[in-house]
């Protein structure tokens, strides 16, 4: 027996509900009710093995004998599909757990979803009998599932004509979105392995689908529609795990908890949301769309094309305007368009009987020049043969009722674009409705050009995913054991003090400094750490001193600092006459350096997250962040640097010098350890600004908050 473990379960279980031996449809007539449409849904299905209709109401149904009792079985089936009302589901389904059936499929609402006390006691209730017999559960609150690569349809939608085997596989918390899925994709000419409608997963979630999906043969993509994940270190093992494989497509419905809850730091608020999901769609190459259609589209492209090498790609059209339109929305999509090649560009002008220099993105100069003869095929396997290429796009009006002209490229198209080494995507240059949709085993054609691009770039980054995974193990690394002792933090935001002294244990580097109570206290530190120096107020509570004139930069001279701390306090018991002051921090000026903001926000359902990004007045105005789970490795950190817009600036934008990088990257390491090592005790942690010093220099903090997690267990 196979014992792969699936998320707690073993994967022989979720065999059972994903490749029964046998099933048994409780509530099976024949009728045109659930029951009935799911028994002759399986019967329709071609499924293999023994199909039992169980209903106490009838002697037969479909023309076979039906049964009382899943007892009075000839036989313990491998899955039950309950086509019956949340009222009457609990007497079959016990009689189940007592028959030692492994899988069920619930469809009935009225559980959780219901969002009553009533409804919520009763998915309790089927999540109780299921752990103490070992069964897993689709559902409740399900279409069921359809499995087209192993025949299986305990599911009662209705089955559209046209629905063809294949390798896309969907997890889907919705089951209307699982119709509209089917729908396109037999437009599209998608073939699906598996469509699984979860419900409300009160046992298998849709981390446990997608595991089990990352080993299933059949399965070369996996879409997940999903609304809400119900533990968040599990999902993120099985995305892990599937990106190690196969894409993933992900359209993600709502709000993560994380973003209705409200951010005391510059890191919460700037995280955004959906910060925890797009972070871990980042770090695994997933595919995150916002639309069916983009959906769609970029299943059928990671389902059919090869993974490029790199990102460097090619567009070229049989029109001007077209290749225009291309190059603006592939950067929009964040395509790179490298210039082409002078012999590149040589070989294409005399196929194509051309003497000027193509561009990138090209026009072949009308559409004759590129039908006559063989063409197309010359030209694709030239741009093969660069190898400054990675991908190549080819727009076209791809055309209801091809005509002659375009029927010529397309035949070229369709044979030789499997035998080339680089992938080559068509992409229309306008919606396309064609007459007879594309066999799912054809070459790549994007019917829109917005997400067509938008899906190549999709292809793009998942290929670097799974070179950079393939690098390290698949899993999420195990948190590090530090030697760093547990925090005794108070239950609210520390002062800049308290918050500077724990990160400095931490390793993080900062400034001198000092705390004074007092301003003549605060002139001697002064004098010890070295004028030119910073000073601000210190109030427990107070989290954004400059709202309160609680700042003072660049003082030069004692005078000043007993002034500046005179003005300090006037103005925080004009402006904050409900905060308490404590003292100052004084603290070495630095200049000279490159703005930037670190932080870390800890996730309830994915754990901690680390952000890098443009820091000082930019942080809010710019919003030009990265955001990564803990913990991060260097090289991962480099990345996160390098998206950055403010990259340009750390280079050594317009003669500056450049920033030392490195520094900022050993720092960003050294906050991700932090982060992972006190997940319990920190809910955020806010840096900003970080000085990255010129090259060499290193990096210095000039302001940290430490917000810790209350209510911490």
């Amino acid at each position: 027996m196979n014992r792969r473990r699936v998320h707690g379960m073993k994967a022989s279980a979720l065999d059972s509900l994903l490749k029964p031996r046998s099933v048994a449809v409780v509530g099976a007539s024949d009728r045109g009710n659930v029951g009935g449409r799911i028994f002759r849904n399986m019967v329709a299905s071609g499924f293999k093995g023994p199909i039992w209709p169980v209903n106490p109401n009838y002697q037969k149904v479909g023309g076979q004998p039906c049964y009382p009792a899943i007892s009075a079985l000839p036989e313990t089936p491998d899955c039950v599909a309950l086509a019956v009302p949340y009222t009457a589901v609990f007497e079959p389904f016990e009689d189940a757990a007592r028959c030692g059936v492994p899988a069920a499929v619930v469809v009935a609402e009225g559980f959780a979803d219901q969002n009553t006390q009533a409804g919520r006691t009763r998915q309790q209730r089927l999540q109780r009998i299921a752990a103490e017999a070992g069964m897993v559960v689709n559902g409740p609150n399900c279409m069921g599932i359809l499995g087209l690569g192993n025949p299986l349809a305990t599911a009662f939608t209705n089955l559209p004509e046209g629905l063809t085997a294949g390798g896309v596989s969907v997890v889907s918390q919705s089951g209307g979105l699982i119709n509209a899925t089917m729908e396109l994709g037999i437009n599209r000419g998608i073939g699906f392995n598996y469509l699984i409608s979860a419900g409300n997963e009160a046992v298998v979630t849709s981390a446990d689908y997608i595991a089990w999906l990352a080993d299933d043969p059949k399965t070369s993509v996996i879409v997940n529609i999903v609304e809400g994940v119900k533990d968040g270190r599990a999902y993120a093992a099985a995305l892990a795990k599937a990106a190690a494989k196969k894409p993933v497509v992900a359209l993600k419905l709502g709000r993560t908890i994380a973003g209705r809850q409200a951010a005391v730091a510059h890191t919460g608020s700037l995280a955004g949301p959906d910060a925890a999901f797009d972070a871990l769609c980042r770090e695994y190459g997933v595919a995150r769309v916002t639309t069916i259609d983009a959906m769609i589209e970029s299943a059928s492209l990671l389902s059919k094309a090869k993974l490029p090498k790199g990102e460097r790609v090619f567009v070229f059209s049989v029109s001007g305007g077209a290749a225009v339109l291309s190059g603006d929305l592939a950067h929009g999509a964040g395509l790179t368009l490298p210039p082409l090649s002078r012999a590149t560009s040589d070989k294409l002008g005399k196929i194509l009987g051309v003497s000027r220099a193509f561009a990138n993105p090209m026009d072949v100069v009308g559409a004759p020049r590129l039908v006559a003869g063989d063409n197309l095929t010359q030209c694709l396997r030239v741009l093969d043969r660069d190898p400054a290429i990675d991908a190549i796009a080819f727009v076209l009006v791809v055309q209801r009722e091809l005509s002659a002209s375009h029927q010529v490229l397309h035949d070229q198209f369709h044979d030789l674009v499997p035998r080339l080494k680089t992938p080559v995507v068509m992409i229309s240059e306008m919606t396309w409705h064609p007459k007879t949709p594309p066999a799912p085993d054809g070459p790549p054609v994007a019917w829109t050009l917005d997400d067509g691009l938008a899906a190549l770039r999709q292809l793009i980054e998942y290929g670097t995913a799974r070179r950079r995974l393939a690098k390290r193990p698949a899993a999420p690394r195990k948190r590090r054991r530090t030697a760093t002792k547990p925090l005794s933090l108070p239950d609210r935001p520390l002062t800049e003090p308290e918050s500077t002294s724990v990160l400095e244990a931490a390793g993080l580097p900062f400034p001198p400094w000092a705390f004074a109570e007092t301003a003549a206290r605060a002139v001697t530190a002064a004098k010890r750490i070295g004028f030119p120096v910073a000073v601000k107020a210190v109030a427990p509570g107070l989290t954004h001193k400059t709202d309160v004139g609680g700042v003072r930069l660049g003082i030069a001279s004692a005078a000043g600092l007993r002034q500046a701390c005179k003005d300090i306090a006037a103005d925080l018991s004009r402006k904050g006459p409900k905060v308490r002051l404590a003292g100052f921090m004084v603290q070495s000026m630095v200049t000279g350096g490159i703005e930037m903001i670190l932080g870390i926000k800890n996730d309830p359902q994915f754990g901690p997250l680390v952000m890098v990004g443009a820091g000082g007045i930019l942080a809010e105005l710019a919003a030009d962040t990265q955001l990564a789970p803990a913990l991060l490795g260097r090289a991962q950190a480099r990345d996160m640097i390098r998206r950055l817009k403010a990259d340009r600036l750390l280079a050594g934008h317009r003669g500056a010098p450049a920033a030392d990088r490195t520094a900022l990257v050993d720092t960003l390491v050294r906050l991700s350890r932090f982060a992972a090592a006190h997940e319990g005790s920190i809910a955020e942690v806010d840096l900003n600004p970080v000085m990255v010093l010129p090259r060499g220099q290193g990096v210095r903090i000039a302001d940290a908050l430490i917000v810790p997690r209350t209510g911490k267990t």
